[in-house]
């Protein structure tokens, strides 16, 4: 789960700036994430923090992200709460690999960043 919350927070992070999008809505995605991450497997002891048992490490991932989720989502605009409940639904009920990389989840695809285009002109 390091790698996988690692990739999430690393576009998280693209999303830089003080115009935040979807705040609260990554704060709710990654809360399912690090809910559902002990049973999976995911080792939730990174970000380094004191105590080591499953509830604790649940409580640091959350904590983690509540500051992490300030730079919002790399998307053009919120999704929106019902988008983001069918996102945590998915997550929550899902296998695994919702939980590892929930934009591969079409419930989740607005987490993939929008591709940026380069306009080439009328090609005149």
């Amino acid at each position: 789960m390091a790698v996988a919350l690692g990739t999430l927070a690393a576009a998280t992070l693209l999303a830089c700036g003080t115009d935040a999008v979807g705040v609260d809505s990554c704060r709710k995605i990654e809360q399912a994430r690090c809910e559902n991450a002990p049973s999976c497997g995911i080792d939730l002891s990174t970000p380094v923090h004191r105590g080591d048992t499953p509830e604790r490490n649940v409580a640091e991932c959350i904590r983690f992200y509540d500051d992490a989720c300030l730079h919002g989502l790399v998307a053009p605009a919120d999704p929106g709460a019902i988008a983001v409940q069918a996102c945590v639904d998915a997550i929550n009920t899902g296998d695994c690999t919702v939980v590892k990389n929930p934009e591969k989840s079409a419930a989740c695809a607005f987490l993939n960043p929008t591709p940026t285009t380069t306009d080439a002109g009328d090609g005149g």
